[in-house]
């Protein structure tokens, strides 16, 4: 545990920073995912003297990092294209941008599935995210069985 901010935030930091980016993306537009990329930033460094280590380091960046993103997605802003605008672009006859559906997909879940969702996509074993997200692990197996199902019902169906 590096909790001196002079050594060890930057360090944190850079091995932290290619996942922060990833949530940074799925929480927030294109417009808008640096902005939440830094405000995960600032909240990680104003945090870090208070990391006691109880948790593994990288436990601990997710949670922060997802509880500034859940924020920052409370926020209200000006009305997002509609999710039809995407489905009608895959539907061309042409095999849709796996990003697009994914997109798609997450936009329609709730924020505690969309993070279930997008820790499992990060490689997090089940314990850690159930230690990320207060829950289970028998809850967050509960959580991606349903994912998986809501997901080939919507997409792989038909």
């Amino acid at each position: 545990m590096h909790t001196d901010p002079e050594s060890g935030f930057p360090r944190m930091l850079e091995q932290s920073r290619p996942a922060l980016v990833r949530l940074a993306r799925r929480y927030a537009g294109v417009d808008d995912w640096q902005d939440l990329l830094q405000e995960m930033c600032l909240q990680l460094w104003r945090s870090f003297g208070s990391f006691d280590g109880r948790a593994q380091q990288s436990t601990w960046v997710y949670r922060v990092a997802l509880n500034t993103a859940l924020s920052h997605v409370r926020r209200p802003r000006p009305p997002h294209r509609p999710l039809e605008e995407i489905a009608e672009r895959g539907d061309s006859g042409q095999p849709g941008d796996p990003l697009d559906v994914l997109d798609a997909f997450l936009a329609g879940l709730d924020p505690l599935a969309r993070s279930v969702l997008l820790l499992d996509l990060e490689g997090l074993p089940r314990e850690q995210i159930a230690d990320v997200l207060g829950l289970t692990p028998n809850a967050v197996a509960i959580r991606m069985t349903r994912l998986r199902q809501a997901f080939e019902t919507r997409f792989l169906e038909d």
